[in-house]
Parts: structure tokens; sequence; C-alpha cells
């Protein structure tokens, strides 16, 4: 990998995908799953900041999986996510910045409360910025979007892409230039539609919790041979 490689891609998003699966394979029990696929994120944290990566978003737990999966299962997520913090938390040497998007109102209020935290501990860090997409929908992102436009009484002639850009939850940061999904499929399941226009996507049979360090060098060198024209 060349250190123009590195240059170009600074923002890579993720749809973790596979922890179940990748759990029944081994008849584990699917939240077992989840706890690998936890410990990954440290492992590929730790690579992108090697890598010269300025940003990571990773899509932790979607609007959809909050309706429909069972309590025993969204209460071990949200240990995860504390634990998650707690160990950002404790770790501070690290320089990470935290960012939180999606509706995380609809969490527990100790979730809440630790994401919240840790965001606001971490905001001044000026490493990498490691972007949380917790009860994360893209059309539910829109929704909220539109509805805090009409409340700042915004007139139709104002509302252009760049100021709807403002009022989405990824305002702070710029759009990804590679999304990666593991596990098989080849869809985004509404992970950031509006952000994502022009991003490279990469689609990799691989389960989250088994998704290597090697993986992800393989999927930057991917990137890299890529022609992004962007409309031109």
């Amino acid at each position: 990998m060349t250190e123009n490689t590195i240059n170009n891609l600074k923002h890579i998003a993720i749809i973790m995908d596979g922890n179940r699966r990748w759990a029944t394979e081994r008849n584990l029990p699917k939240i077992m799953g989840h706890s690998e696929g936890a410990k990954n994120v440290n492992r590929i944290i730790k690579l992108a900041q090697d890598r010269n990566i300025e940003y990571i978003t990773i899509w932790a737990l979607s609007t959809e999986n909050l309706k429909e999966r069972n309590e025993e299962e969204l209460k071990h997520l949200f240990s995860l996510f504390e634990k998650l913090a707690d160990d950002l938390d404790s770790s501070e040497k690290n320089n990470l910045r935290i960012l939180n998007i999606g509706d995380i109102t609809k969490l527990p209020p100790t979730t809440q409360a630790k994401l919240t935290t840790i965001a606001k501990k971490t905001e001044t860090h000026t490493g990498l910025t490691l972007v949380l997409a917790i009860n994360y929908g893209g059309r539910d992102e829109i929704t909220r979007a539109i509805r805090k436009i009409v409340e700042d009484k915004i007139t139709t002639e104002e509302i252009t892409e760049e100021l709807i850009t403002k009022y989405l939850d990824t305002a702070k940061i710029p759009d990804p230039e590679m999304i990666i999904r593991t596990g098989g499929d080849q869809r985004l399941s509404g992970y950031l539609p509006w952000q994502s226009t022009y991003a490279e996507i990469y689609f990799t049979p691989i389960k989250w919790p088994a998704f290597s360090e090697k993986d992800l060098d393989e999927a930057i060198d991917w990137f890299e041979q890529q022609k992004r024209n962007r409309g031109k």
C-alpha cells in the first residue's frame, strides 16, 4: 500500500453485517456474534488509525433492528454500546473523537447518557473520528431533517442541497468515499442514502466478526483501483 493510497481515502463507512450468522455457523448463541463483532470494532479502529484514515462510521443498530429484534438481543446490544463507551472513555490517549448519528433518544436512558457523555468529552480531540450510527436509518434521518427545516420556518427559496446537508446527522463530517458491507448481502439497506451518492461500494462475503485487518487493507486497495469521476 502506498502513501498516496492512505492520503486519498479519508472516510470509510461500514455496515457490520453477519454477526448472528457467524455465531450460528459455530453453534453459538446469536448474541455471541454481536460480542465478537464488538471486539472487532477495536481492531479495525486501530488499523484505520495506522492507515491515517480520518473518519470511520459504523452502523451498529438500524431503526428497523430496534423495532424488530427481541428484547434479549437488544439488551445485549445496549450493554455492548455502553461497554464501548466506557472503553473509549478509559483510553483517552488514543485521541479519538466520538460522534453519534441516529435517534439515540429511543435508547435506554443509561445508554443515551454514556453515548452523549463520550461524545461531549471527546469533541475537541483531533485524532480519528469514530461515528456511531445507532438507531440510524436513512429515511428516518431525512425525515427528521425535514421536520427541523419546517420548525425553523425555512422558505422554499432557501432550500438547497447545501442547506439540507446542514440539517442531517452527519453535518459535521464529510461524505464517505467508500462504504463496506460485510456478510454477503449486496444492498445499502438505507445506510447513508444522501451521503453515499459518490461512495464506492465494497461488498464482501466475510462476516463482520471475521473481517480482519488484512481484509480492510484489501478493501482500501480495491478502492484505489476505482475510477472516481464524480459526474465528470
